[in-house]
């Protein structure tokens, strides 16, 4: 297994980070109750460059590796998880297609604002009758004069109300039973642009503050610079090859997710007394951290594991969906293991491991579940 070590860099940013997130502390517990990330949060977050680290400095990005960014997830996650969201779906799966495949004036247009903080970055693909199956998709795109007229309802879109454009995959072509990737194309659709409806934010077991609504396209007319990518073939270059990255992304904020839930657990057990010493000072509990912290540190190297073949152009489909499975479901045993070190208070809403326990939950099924990822798994090594 190849073990990658971050460079020095790649280390600065992500204390500086860090730094960031523990000074953000504080206002989670009102962001999260109010069900939004604050605008000025997102510029700040604009400022500091983590919004276009992925973005080439060509293009006006930093340039940082897949490494560094996932560890600036993992920072992010560590505190607020919401908000790690928000950034890996703007910068690893937008802004990320954006630099694969964006023609010039795409990037001109659209990269800036998803870099400075003026908005988030959203991805529409899943619809009412369309989840793990993403290929029966049915929003259409029509092809009228020299642009296209959209319509159809995506739902579970991240980011959408912070979005001044989203990527939407429509079937461009006639449905074939034989080949039901083929067809689909991806476009660049302002977000204010004529018939887009932005549905009621859906209220969600966790992850509060991070956006996640339905999107209605009305016969949206977008002009012909809106399709990115090759037309008919939007399935396999911009949802699998985004979601590729992206599931290195989410599992990168599983592992923040089960490291700021441990280290809550860790300073309670350190400090809470029964039978008359510490809680940490019971062999049973410590046993309990060491298991979660061994794992959690496991996760972690799967995901740099992927984010570096990746940053070294080499395959990596299996490798992100092994990180994804392993980090996905460590965060809910670390979580588990969180709530049940504090006992009542573990349970309690005003306990942020509690938090951490319900925002873990949606890891196991975002970007491909866990079964998906097996099915992923299991083919590569079918076809090796």
């Amino acid at each position: 297994m190849i073990v990658p070590v971050p460079g020095d860099e790649e280390r600065a940013l992500a204390e500086a980070v860090a730094t960031f997130a523990r000074d953000l502390g504080p206002r989670v517990a009102a962001a999260e109750e109010e069900g939004t990330i604050p605008r000025e949060v997102i510029a700040e977050v604009g400022r500091l460059g983590v919004l276009g680290m992925t973005v080439p400095e060509k293009d006006g990005g930093l340039g940082a590796s897949s490494v560094a960014f996932a560890l600036v997830l993992e920072e992010l996650a560590a505190v607020w998880p919401s908000l790690a969201v928000g950034v890996s779906v703007n910068s690893g799966i937008t802004e990320g297609t954006l630099v694969r495949l964006g023609t010039a004036e795409q990037k001109r247009r659209w990269l800036p604002p998803l870099m400075d903080g003026s908005g988030l970055g959203a991805f529409a693909l899943t619809e009412p009758g369309s989840g793990s199956d993403a290929a029966a998709l049915r929003t259409t795109a029509r092809r009228d004069g020299g642009g296209w007229i959209l319509g159809g309802r995506k739902m579970f879109v991240t980011n959408l109300r912070y979005a001044p454009v989203v990527i939407v995959l429509a079937r461009s072509g006639e449905a074939d039973p034989e080949r039901p990737h083929a067809g689909i194309s991806a476009f660049l659709v302002p977000t204010d642009a004529a018939g887009v409806v932005i549905g009621r934010a859906e209220r969600k077991m966790g992850l509060h503050a991070s956006d996640t609504s339905s999107l209605t396209l009305e016969d949206v007319h977008v002009d012909a610079g809106a399709l990115l990518g090759p037309e008919g073939r939007g399935f396999g270059a911009v949802a699998m090859a985004g979601l590729d990255g992206g599931r290195i992304g989410i599992a990168a904020q599983a592992v923040g997710i089960a490291r700021g839930a441990l280290e809550r657990a860790e300073r309670y057990v350190r400090q809470r007394r029964q039978f008359g010493r510490t809680l940490a000072s019971f062999q049973a509990l410590r046993h309990m951290i060491a298991r979660a912290r061994t794992e959690t540190d496991a996760a972690r190297l799967l995901a740099l594991r992927a984010a570096w073949l990746k940053d070294q152009g080499r395959p990596f489909t299996k490798e992100a969906s092994e990180a994804k499975l392993y980090a996905s479901e460590m965060a809910q045993r670390a979580t588990h293991t969180a709530v049940q070190l504090l006992g009542g208070y573990g349970y309690m809403r005003e306990s942020e491991v509690e938090r951490f326990a319900r925002d873990a939950r949606a890891t196991t099924i975002y970007e491909g579940t866990s079964e998906v990822q097996r099915l992923v798994i299991a083919r590569a090594l079918r076809a090796a």
